[in-house]
């Protein structure tokens, strides 16, 4: 980095420390996203970009410059996803939607129910031997030259995904874009991993892990624990620092009632929260869908441990009528970009801004372009420079 642009960099992160603090900095900080929408806005398809990883860095640098200089990080590390794994080792896990554009996931089952005595025993082994097997084609069809092949080409891609992700991140530093996420924890990213979403979506499937928690409950808790050391070894072992952050993702807890969640899913969230509060380092928690069943729960988390990732308008007003002063929020712009007009969605974002800013503790984001129909850049753009010049406490 240049002296100018490390300043910039610096300014920007103590801005999310800042609000992530639930303190007042300057001005709201903005992050800048970047969706599988751009791929159809540039006139590609997915398929375009599955061999193609100049073509996904020359298309995601564009989006960041395009945004900056009015945001203060960019959402994310690519658009590619690990469908590129699962195509070369002749996986149907993901396909690419009728639009050529989104990528979607099959619902499937590959654990049977007479299996979980074998699978908690050893879920590694199980992983190894059944799941991977009945998942992924080139590790079942073929001699075991053509396996082993498969197997190197699965760490091949991996690692290709991950010099990927570093070579973006890398661009954004030159643009003075902090990554709000990567590098903490025990060395293996900066995301952790809930063992129930694991079983619930690549083990034992929606329909049947959602069976099984009311038919056979024990089996499921077993199944649960077996897991859980695995994921533990992504929390953070000691102090990391304020930033970069952490980040979760949650599948299934927006389907659970209130005595499931508890159950199945909130021991180790909290005990993942807690974790990272202990290393001095914030999560951020990604509420996909309904939570609002669930926040209660959330009074037993320490202050300020976590950062609320919320999809919608309603749901920050919530949020922050419960927990000001106590968690700080992301987002809750998803669809914004949809709405019919640009006063429209000026409109949302004042409303936003009057409840989640005053007192600090609130990040705006676009929420992105996923697919089309979502938005269109121009849109994005006119509303980031919107709350760059007017979102100022």
């Amino acid at each position: 980095m240049t002296e100018d642009v490390k300043k910039l960099y610096d300014e920007r992160v103590n801005r999310f420390v800042t609000t992530a603090n639930l303190n007042e900095p300057d001005r709201v900080p903005i992050v800048g996203s970047s969706g599988s929408g751009a791929i159809h806005y540039a006139g590609l398809n997915f398929a375009d970009l599955l061999e193609n990883y100049e073509l996904e860095e020359k298309l995601y640098m564009a989006e960041a410059v395009q945004q900056n200089p009015y945001i203060d990080a960019f959402g994310g590390s690519g658009i590619n996803h690990q469908m590129k794994i699962a195509t070369a080792l002749g996986s149907k896990t993901f396909f690419i939607s009728p639009n050529g554009i989104n990528v979607q996931h099959h619902e499937t089952s590959s654990m049977k129910v007479e299996e979980y005595d074998e699978f908690i025993a050893d879920p590694m082994k199980f992983l190894a031997d059944k799941i991977a097997v009945r998942k992924v084609t080139g590790f079942r069809d073929g001699t075991d030259e053509e396996v082993y092949a498969n197997l190197a080409s699965l760490f091949d891609k991996a690692a290709e995904i991950r010099r990927g992700s570093y070579a973006n991140k890398l661009i954004m530093e030159t643009l003075g874009l902090p990554s709000l996420t990567g590098g903490a924890g025990s060395g293996l990213g900066g995301s952790i991993t809930h063992p129930t979403d694991v079983f619930f979506d690549f083990i034992r499937g929606f329909k049947e892990t959602m069976t099984d928690m009311r038919r056979r409950p024990e089996m499921v808790d077993a199944a649960i624990a077996a897991l859980s050391p695995f994921y533990e070894r992504n929390f953070p072992t000691k102090y990391v620092g304020p930033f970069p952050w952490m980040n979760d993702t949650h599948h299934i807890a927006t389907f659970l009632t209130g005595p499931l969640f508890e159950r199945y899913y909130w021991p180790f969230y909290k005990k993942s929260v807690e974790a990272c509060h202990n290393a001095g380092i914030k999560l951020i928690s990604v509420f996909e869908g309904r939570w609002e069943q669930h926040f209660d729960l959330l009074d037993e988390l320490p202050k300020g441990s976590m950062i609320a990732q919320l999809e919608k308008f309603e749901q920050v007003v919530n949020f922050k009528e419960r927990y000001a002063g106590q968690f700080a929020i992301y987002g809750g712009m998803t669809g914004l970009l949809r709405l019919n007009t640009l006063e429209d969605s000026i409109d949302r974002i004042k409303k936003t801004l009057d409840v989640a800013a005053p007192g600090g503790g609130y990040i705006f984001s676009s929420g992105g372009i996923s697919a089309p129909g979502d938005g269109t850049p121009e849109r994005q753009e006119a509303v980031t420079i919107w709350v760059y010049e007017n979102a100022k406490y």
